[in-house]
């Protein structure tokens, strides 16, 4: 059993076009950073956030609500870091280069 607790938030796709290759791509770079467990599920469907092809699986098109579920070292910082992906709508922060 890990001493870390598992850690969750829900997420809501609102990507036009659901999460199609590049979002999954973006999704699975970050999560292959974290030193932690990181997952992704929709209803009773768990994947592994690291893997691309596992996200495509999910087949989330806009609307749909995900669980991030984070475990291990780490957890907390991905899962905001994740967290806000999701907010931005894959959209790269231009805030510091306008």
């Amino acid at each position: 059993m890990s001493q870390y607790p598992l850690i969750q938030r829900e997420v809501t796709i609102n990507v036009e076009n659901g999460l199609h290759l590049v979002p999954c791509s973006m999704i699975a770079q970050l999560a292959r950073e974290a030193p932690c467990e990181i997952r992704l599920s929709k209803g009773s469907q768990v994947v592994d956030a690291k893997n691309i092809f596992d996200i495509l699986t999910l087949s989330a098109e806009k609307g749909t609500v995900l669980a991030i579920q984070a475990q291990g070292e780490g957890a907390d910082m991905f899962l905001a870091r994740l967290g806000a992906l999701f907010d931005s709508n894959f959209v790269p922060n231009t805030a510091e280069n306008p």
